[in-house]
């Protein structure tokens, strides 16, 4: 079943902090104040066998623990250090700058972890995390990393091995769909700059500049960006092209009915062309035309819940929100004689207490990661344009079936996507064909859904 959270943000673990203090301790109870020492890191090798050092600083306004890997290339070397430089610059500027509220117990930290892990046949990754506590009880985390060619001992920019055109943009920012879309745009405006990582199952992307509560991982499936990726570099990932099935895999989604009119209509379109669909049902309308909420699955399509009225689960009350999920649960399987196991929030509105009642009942939160706009652009041509332009491999379609026009564009849009090569699936059945997150959990920011 799909877990529905596209991207999720980093959170330091307590412990690392809670280390650093003890560190801080020890060192003050021996008197070392001020004393700076490397040591190499005990334990697990890193999986290319690269050294690490523990940079660690004990003074009487601030601690830090700093890993960094041991380069020898010069090339290499400098621009990795040259990061770790500027974040202690950033650091030492605001103990400075609150050096009146630091000292006699309170300290401010600095910690910057580190490790690496192989990308392809002649690549690695080393992945920073830095985290900075000073003035504010949650700190400030960052995220950096470096990809070096080890054969050619340079640093790889994500440029270089895959084409960031406009179509691999998109498909990156509709992944951040629910983010403020100026920052969004601001954060992938150069590429070059990128923070990412690569293996044989995903590209993974990390934003430092997106969110205020900490650096946005964004997980891009392997299939998804193959198309973009470097010949010499797909070619390295043969594992994953191997573990791929044939074929191109959709899945048509359907909200806010059943609506007596359009619903049928739809229901004949997909059966003509052999394809079965999820329907996210509203309780209320399911309750109001049992017999059509029955005939979607009788017709062999998967039930969806989405709520009893449609409202934004966030903006109301637990109880509210409890009684929105359940009591349209109990209505879709009155009507259909089947217990919804998937439910899609309204407008795409997902916060913890909604993730804890989907748990709590065994139901999976699925969004979507193609947007028709049916329900903004009521014309056929501008649904068939608006899905031609977003699409790509494991894709989740939003669509609605209460719009007529929706269904006057449906036989083409199945018709469209069939010469592509398409294959169509239930969002079920979508994740175990594929086994890896799809592009299918987003976060939506529309108005509809």
């Amino acid at each position: 079943m799909l877990k529905k959270i596209p991207f999720r943000r980093i959170r330091w673990p307590g412990w690392v902090v809670l280390a650093v203090i003890g560190i801080s301790f020890i060192y003050g109870m021996a008197h070392l104040v001020e004393a700076i020492r490397f040591e190499p890191d005990s334990g697990n090798a890193s999986p290319l066998t690269i050294d690490f050092k523990t940079e660690t600083k004990n003074a009487d306004t601030y601690t830090m623990s700093i890993k960094t890997p041991k380069m020898e290339d010069k090339s290499i070397k400098k621009p990795i250090q040259g990061w770790i430089n500027n974040e202690k610059k950033a650091f030492l500027k605001k103990v400075k700058e609150n050096k009146r509220q630091l000292g006699n117990g309170s300290r401010a930290h600095l910690v910057i972890q580190a490790d690496s892990a192989k990308s392809t046949d002649d690549t690695f990754h080393i992945l920073f995390h830095s985290y900075q506590l000073v003035d504010d009880v949650r700190g400030i985390e960052h995220v950096k990393t470096f990809t070096i060619n080890a054969a050619e001992k340079k640093i790889v920019k994500l440029p270089d091995i895959m084409e960031i055109n406009k179509e691999a943009s998109n498909m990156i920012r509709n992944r951040l769909m629910g983010h403020p879309e100026p920052k969004v745009q601001k954060a992938l405006q150069d590429p070059a700059s990128w923070n990412w990582s690569l293996n044989e199952t995903a590209l993974t992307l990390y934003f430092n500049e997106i969110d205020e509560s900490g650096p946005t991982e964004l997980t891009i499936p392997i299939h998804a960006i193959l198309p973009f990726l470097d010949e010499k570099i797909a070619d390295s990932l043969e594992v994953a092209k191997a573990s791929i099935e044939p074929g191109k895999y959709v899945a048509l989604t359907f909200d806010d009915g059943p609506d007596p009119y359009v619903t049928p209509r739809i229901l004949k379109v997909l059966k003509d062309h052999d394809v079965h669909a999820t329907f996210f049902m509203l309780g209320s309308q399911a309750e109001k035309y049992p017999e059509v909420a029955k005939g979607v699955a009788e017709a062999g399509h998967e039930i969806g819940n989405h709520s009893d009225h449609h409202k934004d689960l966030t903006k109301i009350s637990k109880e509210q929100m409890t009684k929105e999920v359940l009591a349209s649960r109990q209505k879709i399987m009155s009507a259909t004689g089947q217990l919804p196991s998937v439910l899609r929030p309204p407008y795409g509105a997902i916060d913890g207490e909604v993730e804890r009642l989907a748990h709590d009942n065994g139901s999976s939160l699925v969004l979507w990661s193609v947007d028709s706009l049916d329900w903004k652009n009521k014309q056929v041509n501008a649904i068939h344009s608006t899905v031609e332009k977003e699409m790509t491999p494991g894709a989740i379609i939003l669509l609605h079936d209460v719009h007529s026009t929706t269904a006057d564009a449906l036989p083409g849009l199945l018709t469209m996507l069939e010469k592509e090569g398409y294959e169509f699936l239930t969002v079920s059945q979508l994740q175990a064909k594929l086994a890896v997150e799809a592009a299918s959990p987003f976060y939506g920011n529309m108005k509809k859904g």
